[in-house]
């Protein structure tokens, strides 16, 4: 039998310092680029014969052993005793004897240990052939983990390993934890490349109650360094099949590209069962994200694109797509962005399509097609301390039923600094003048057309601080804005979702300030605001404070509260904590927001439609590596109004160097859209996933699912 290396670099070092020691040997240089060094040679016709310390040396191979035969006109080369073999910079092999033809690289070994560095792969044998492409191994073994008592491995009668494409394909394989033999399959192969190429991905296994089994497998096609395509056919035995896919591309060095598509077919009987509004659920997604697109044609000019096209036929296409956790918010919104500026001047060009999952229909729901923006940014006039901007846009709000408008709006701010006090008091005074035309259409009940002009004035006084003292450093913001209010003029029908620059006369006090160590290092950083309205039965907006202090550089806590003065209490108080370490890693927030006499801006509503329920939730992330090898984390989203948890889970995942696995129980709750409306279902389960590398993962779920009403 032979010896197993602990470790190759070492082996690697024996090399360079034999090839140091056979300077002073004797040595023979036959041709074909093939040198043989050694304490003893002697050479009988085309034969060599090297005894003890034996190096050689080929444009392919780096070879040690204890005695070589080598026959430098045949090519053929006989190794006997500890012989190591390195082949290019990946592989490496050992072996007690070896025959091997250097012209055609096709030879035997036995027995074998081969070593793919790349990914720590070995494989044991009794005997081998060598050839150009591939070993073949027999009666073997494979592991990445330690050579000596491995926590896994595979053994298999008959292997092939390629090492062009990196292959292995097993034949007969038992796999084995420890000792003891777990799954036996008639064949096995996985691939030893890391690298971007064609191939399947780890499958995704599930057990749930309702669905039943639910298998995926993913298929990787990378033809082309510039795109490649990933499908995910998958299999719901209770429920049904489908296909998704998504597509990549890099069109230039600028810009990139996604597009997915799926196709999920209810079974007949579970779609009844489950009241679904629909038996088949498809969708499909584009992003798209491109710079300088026509910058390099034009000089001084930088512009960027931004696609985002999200459709989908209702929402439960997106828990066909996997059995993950996901969030979903009640818009499903779809973006297009365009922009372009060139000196002082910027034009941007937007787009935006809701579909509203709540409804069964769409018609009525608000979308914004197209948006164009003018901008010229601030720009002395007359004098070196007076500016203006102009900011102007067109809106066009479009529905097939209701209300329509298309909205132009301009803002102009003339604004004059200046500064005194020895630049420790600053001034801004500015006069800003706005003007908004809506007209209608799809109503003939209101008026068709809405005209809003006004113009304000805003002084501004601010100063900025910075002192050092011996342990910190402070810097402060002091600023005071002043609106007031001049003329102004309404005229025709405003709609509820038409936003209009409707500021009242009002007064703000800002202080933000910062504080570093020694160091350099933030530690404190404080920000407070309260508003000051004259023209509201309130005089006082929310007083915001937002505090963040980093106790070390493992801990730091945040509190953000918000107090209404017209409601006289809290109306938004959020703390939090958060630490982290190279062993514990927690984050804990207390969230309280009050909604009663605020407006859902979330999404766009009618003036019937408001958020009138407030919420208090906690939300705590917590994970430790305390246990050698293990990371043991958990989740909690506990809503405290209602007394009930809205998702949690808990699990560990143990990593050693060869493989790791996870345990996790998870609560969740997922929408689904049926005939009478959106509803949700609540899916409780544990999750198992094991992955062995290199060959991957595989997961497995066993679940059950509860229907709830929103």
């Amino acid at each position: 039998m032979i010896e197993l290396p602990v470790r190759w670099w070492s082996m690697r070092i024996k090399f360079f310092l034999l090839l140091v020691l056979s300077l002073g040997s004797v040595w023979a240089q036959p041709p074909q680029d093939v040198e043989v060094l050694a304490q003893s040679v002697t050479k009988n016709g085309t034969l060599v014969h090297a005894v003890s310390d034996v190096v050689l040396y080929s444009p392919k191979y780096l070879i040690t052993a204890d005695e070589a035969y080598y026959d430098y006109e045949s090519g053929d080369l006989e190794l006997f005793g500890n012989i190591t073999m390195l082949e290019g910079i990946s592989y490496a092999t050992r072996s007690g004897h070896t025959k091997l033809n250097l012209n055609t690289d096709k030879g035997v070994s036995e027995p074998l240990f081969f070593f793919d560095e790349g990914t720590n792969v070995w494989i044991k044998c009794e005997n081998a052939i060598l050839n150009p492409e591939t070993y073949v191994t027999q009666k073997s073994i494979v592991s990445s983990c330690n050579t000596q008592e491995p926590d896994w491995k595979i053994a298999f009668t008959t292997g092939e390993f390629n090492k062009e494409s990196k292959w292995l394909h097993l034949y007969n394989p038992v796999f084995y934890a420890n000792d003891i033999p777990v799954l036996y399959l008639p064949y096995f192969s996985f691939s030893t490349d890391t690298t971007r190429r064609t191939g399947l991905l780890r499958p995704e296994f599930g057990l749930g109650s309702s669905e039943g089994f639910y298998y995926m497998q993913p298929i990787y096609i990378a033809p082309a360094v510039d795109w490649d395509v990933e499908l995910r056919p998958q299999i719901r035995t209770n429920r049904g099949e489908g296909m998704h896919g998504t597509y990549r591309f890099v069109d230039s060095p600028y810009s990139y590209g996604e597009m997915t598509t799926g196709y999920f077919k209810e079974h007949s009987d579970y779609a009844e069962e489950e009241n679904l509004k629909n038996s088949s659920h498809y969708g499909f997604k584009m992003t798209y994200d491109r710079s300088q697109l026509l910058s390099s044609s034009y000089n001084n000019l930088e512009d960027g694109l931004w696609i985002d096209i999200n459709y989908l036929n209702d929402i439960d296409y997106y828990n066909t797509i996997s059995t993950e956790t996901l969030s979903y918010n009640r818009l499903v919104t779809s973006k297009l962005n365009y922009y372009a500026t060139k000196d002082l001047d910027y034009v941007g060009l937007y787009a935006k399509y809701d579909i509203d999952t709540s409804k069964l229909s769409n018609d009525t729901t608000l979308q914004e097609l197209p948006t164009l923006h003018y901008h010229h940014f601030s720009n002395p006039l007359f004098l070196d301390n007076l500016f203006y901007s102009v900011d102007y846009k067109a809106k066009n709000y479009t529905r097939d039923e209701g209300v329509t408008g298309f909205q132009n709006e301009v803002d102009v701010p003339f604004t004059f600094y200046f500064s005194f006090l020895e630049d420790y008091l600053h001034v801004s005074v500015s006069e800003n003048i706005y003007a908004s035309h809506i007209a209608y259409g799809n109503d003939d009940a209101q008026e068709n057309e809405g005209k809003y002009w006004r113009n304000y004035h805003k002084i501004s006084l601010y100063t900025e601080l910075a002192k050092p003292y011996d342990d910190f450093y402070h810097t402060m913001y002091i600023g005071l804005d002043h609106i007031i209010p001049s003329k102004e003029d309404e005229d025709g029908y405003i709609a509820s979702f038409i936003p209009l620059n409707t500021l009242a006369k009002s007064t703000s006090l800002t202080l933000k300030e910062f504080f570093y160590n020694s160091d350099a290092e933030k530690k404190v950083s404080h920000k407070i605001r309260q508003f000051y309205y004259s023209d509201y039965d309130y005089k006082y907006g929310d007083l915001e404070n937002d505090l963040k202090y980093h106790v070390t550089d493992k801990i730091s806590l945040g509190h953000n509260i918000h107090y209404s003065h017209e409601f006289h209490k809290i109306s938004r108080n959020q703390i939090s904590i958060n630490y982290a370490d190279d062993i514990y890693s927690t984050s804990l927030r207390y969230t309280y927001q009050d909604n009663t006499y605020k407006e859902n801006t979330i999404y766009k509503v009618d003036e019937n439609d408001r958020e009138t329920k407030d919420y208090s939730y906690i939300t705590l992330y917590a994970d430790t590596k305390y246990f050698t090898h293990y990371n043991v984390f958990s989740s909690v989203n506990y809503d405290i109004k209602d007394d009930a948890f809205r998702s949690w889970s808990v699990g560990f995942k143990k990593s050693l160097k060869c493989w790791d696995y996870s345990i996790q129980y998870k609560d969740k709750t997922t929408p689904k859209q049926t005939s009478s409306g959106t509803g949700s279902v609540n899916q409780q389960g544990i999750m198992f996933l094991f992955n062995l590398y290199p060959m991957g993962s595989v997961g497995y779920e066993i679940s059950r699912e509860t229907e709830q009403k929103l």
